[in-house]
């Protein structure tokens, strides 16, 4: 199986230096200090362990955090430290609650690790880390009923103006339905709530765009319909970015974080396989990419899109031949 990462048609900001990615994984069957070790001793880095629920290594690629993705774990972890700090006077004493709470976090919730952006033309570089963790233990999606753990991607745009953004949203919701069965999204993670597609009414809002809407009607239209993080491409993080003051205007949620890039959220981690990469992932979402990059293609496909028999949005066949046709040609 093929490893290297599809390049983008588009590879530049708008500064013209290369667009960047972040990713994020998810996965269980070790524990968050071995998981910061792995990474440190893989990047020569240095692991600081922030608490017995976070930490982050220091590497020439940038800085990656690593946590246990539970909220009151981490914020328990946090209050422990200062109740420490002022009854011992030290923050660096063994906490044995914590550390039982952590063990007993991982069996349910994931450690997840939060790579910095890497550029477009550098991804490579992240999969010594995958095979380093998966030699250590680390366990996906596949391993257990309960383990619906993903991979999330934050690509940067090409530029942030409103355009390119509704190309890009246009792109994904004429995708949206293709990619859960081209990843093969599994079937616990797609019964909770937290890869919703978007609904049919913001879809075909989408598709009618005209391309010159203005930045504050197109997340006010999002906010409408997607007052929640809990979408298969979750646009807060970059609207939050661009526009903080409209986002919390209209949305009260501390866990949505600025940043300037998409949040796309459908992947499986199946880490524990041998011949599984973050390449795979990658080279999938490269699909919306393509229609992104090509007015033509995606003005086409749009009106493809209105006019072909659906059901529930679900299913065009001309739109699916010709996502399946960008594919094959990408592979």
């Amino acid at each position: 199986m093929k490893r290297h990462f599809f390049q983008p048609q588009q590879t530049t900001n708008s500064q013209g230096q290369p667009r960047h990615v972040g990713f994020e994984l998810e996965f269980a069957g070790i524990d968050l200090k071995t998981t910061g070790q792995v990474i440190a001793q893989t990047f020569n880095g240095e692991l600081q362990l922030i608490s017995e629920a976070e930490g982050k290594i220091k590497t020439d690629l940038g800085t990656f955090k690593i946590e246990i993705d539970w909220q009151f774990a981490k914020t328990t972890a946090r209050e422990r430290i200062a109740q420490r700090a002022q009854e011992l006077g030290t923050t660096k004493a063994d906490d044995p609650f914590m550390q039982w709470m952590a063990k007993l976090a991982t069996i349910v919730v994931p450690v997840e690790v939060v790579c910095p952006p890497i550029a477009v033309n550098e991804l490579d570089k992240l999969q010594p880390m995958v095979e380093s963790l998966r030699n250590n233990g680390a366990l996906g999606t596949g391993k257990s009923l309960i383990y619906a753990f993903g991979v999330h991607i934050n690509p940067e745009l090409p530029s942030n103006d409103s355009s390119m953004i509704i190309r890009y949203l246009k792109s994904f919701v004429l995708a949206q339905h293709w990619l859960i069965k081209r990843h093969k999204v599994d079937l616990i993670r797609r019964v909770t709530h937290y890869i919703n597609v978007y609904p049919e009414p913001y879809s075909e809002l989408v598709i009618g765009y005209q391309g010159d809407e203005p930045l504050s009607q197109i997340i006010d239209d999002y906010l409408a319909f997607n007052p929640t993080r809990n979408r298969a491409l979750d646009m807060l993080p970059l609207f939050m970015y661009l526009d903080e003051s409209r986002i919390l205007s209209k949305l009260n949620d501390p866990l949505v974080n600025a940043r300037p890039t998409l949040h796309y959220r459908l992947p499986n981690c199946e880490i524990e396989k041998p011949d599984w990469n973050l390449s795979q992932s990658w080279n999938i979402w490269c699909v919306v990419e393509a229609i992104a990059a090509n007015p033509d293609l995606l003005a086409q496909m749009s009106q493809d899109w209105i006019v072909d028999d659906r059901l529930a949005n679900r299913y065009s066949e001309k739109v699916w031949q010709q996502l399946d046709k960008i594919d094959n040609d990408l592979s």
